[in-house]
């Protein structure tokens, strides 16, 4: 199996785990007079199952990350941590920029404390490096083997 399959996979199992307890919440408690519409416990066990069956596969993706090297980058692993990064980045310095916008219009007393064209140059910069780096983890994801 490729990573980014097993990547896909991991974010199934996410989804299926939150709607087991979906399913399993509302058949929790009855009246004395019905029946659940399903089986809790078997319910329970398909959630159990399924928790197991994502540890497993955060593990090896886990080795697989680890142990995996991306060209100028180092491991995945440094790869997806400077990304996160980055994104972070890219986020935080967008809010800035909005909230300099924002409260510098209307009235005329207010300045900006900061050079918004430097902010708009970093912040294309931390864009093209994200998107570059972005793409070489998409690609490796589809080309790596999953580690045992």
């Amino acid at each position: 199996m490729k990573l980014a399959e097993a990547l896909l996979l991991r974010a199934d199992l996410m989804k299926k785990i939150d709607h087991l307890q979906n399913r399993i919440t509302p058949v929790l408690i009855v009246s004395d007079d019905r029946l659940p519409q399903e089986d809790p416990n078997k319910l329970m066990a398909q959630l159990r199952k399924a928790i197991q069956d994502l540890e497993s596969l955060v593990i090896r993706i886990n080795k697989t990350n680890n142990e995996t090297p991306v060209e100028g980058e180092g491991l995945l692993m440094e790869a997806l941590a400077k990304r996160d990064s980055l994104k972070m980045l890219s986020e935080k310095l967008r809010n800035i920029r909005y909230a300099a916008q924002i409260n510098n219009s209307g009235d005329k007393n207010l300045k900006t404390t900061i050079d918004i064209k430097s902010l708009q140059i970093e912040m294309d910069q931390v864009g093209r490096a994200f998107r570059e780096i972005d793409s070489k983890i998409q690609g490796i994801n589809w080309l790596t083997e999953l580690i045992d």
